[in-house]
């Protein structure tokens, strides 16, 4: 049972990192991208904001993310790593 709470949390954890590195990809390459205007404002590029967090922290927050999802999805694949070395088995029936 202790094995089904850790690849839940694994899973839903991963599954919202997911979504913030997802999020944050997207806020980056169509709302504030590397150009240095935001969709025709006269800002510069160091004061590009959406939601209150500028271009900067958004790659900064893209930058956490991403390492963190992979570690995650190492961590849910080594949990799943008896299931792995089945398949093969699994696909022969």
């Amino acid at each position: 049972m202790k094995n089904v709470k850790l690849n839940a949390f694994v899973d839903i954890f991963s599954f919202f990192v997911f979504l913030g590195s997802a999020f944050s990809g997207i806020v980056l390459w169509k709302i504030l991208p590397r150009g240095g205007l935001f969709r025709g404002e006269r800002k510069f590029f160091s004061e590009q904001f959406f939601l209150g967090i500028t271009h900067h922290d958004w790659i900064n927050i893209h930058h956490i993310l991403g390492p963190i999802l992979i570690v995650l999805i190492l961590c849910h694949l080594i949990l799943h790593c008896e299931w792995i070395k089945n398949l093969p088995k699994m696909l022969r029936r």
